[in-house]
């Protein structure tokens, strides 16, 4: 259970970061679609999607679960994670090679760390604060296991996709699956 049943209880690190790893592997999977275009390759940086190729219904998915992550899930993550922690990074510098992380999680210390093995400290949002995320995290997660998991079942997701349904993988349903 990546969050905590009570909305006052504000998440350890290590509920933060797998609620973190869960959405950031869910828009590798959603940005790496075979239907997802781009006007020229994306790099770690940059990514010009080619919204004339893309379908609709799929750019939109990608749009609010990538709203989801920046707003409410990286509010509870130290600043800077997506861009030094990959498992939390985007899917560009995640499949670059070259690009330098600096920081790493340690499941046994339940702590980010640095390079120099120092722990990075995660943000303790004041509570009225957790607890407005925590509950538009809910409602959000609802949404997306609708849009990936349930548009070939159910009409009002699949109308929320243009009316068309999208097969996002298997990958791609079993991080949503995560998020249920």
């Amino acid at each position: 259970m990546p969050m905590p049943q009570n909305f006052t209880e504000h998440p350890s690190p290590a509920q933060a970061f797998e609620l973190g790893v869960t959405y950031a592997s869910l828009l590798r999977h959603i940005y790496n679609h075979p239907d997802f275009h781009y006007k020229e390759p994306p790099t770690a940086l940059v990514s010009k999607v080619d919204l004339e190729r893309t379908p609709k219904g799929l750019f939109f998915t990608a749009d609010f679960i990538q709203n989801t992550y920046v707003n409410y899930v990286l509010p509870y993550l130290p600043e800077g994670a997506s861009r030094k922690c990959k498992e939390l990074g985007n899917p560009w510098a995640f499949a670059d090679p070259n690009y330098q992380w600096e920081w790493t999680w340690d499941a046994q210390a339940g702590a980010m760390k640095d390079a120099n093995g120092n722990v990075v400290e995660f943000p303790k949002l004041p509570k009225a604060r957790q607890k407005q995320i925590a509950s538009d995290i809910v409602g959000r997660n609802f949404f997306a296991t609708k849009l990936v998991l349930e548009n070939e079942t159910d009409l009002k997701a699949r109308m929320l996709l243009g009316g068309q349904t999208i097969d996002f993988g298997p990958d791609a349903r079993a991080a949503t699956e995560k998020l249920a």
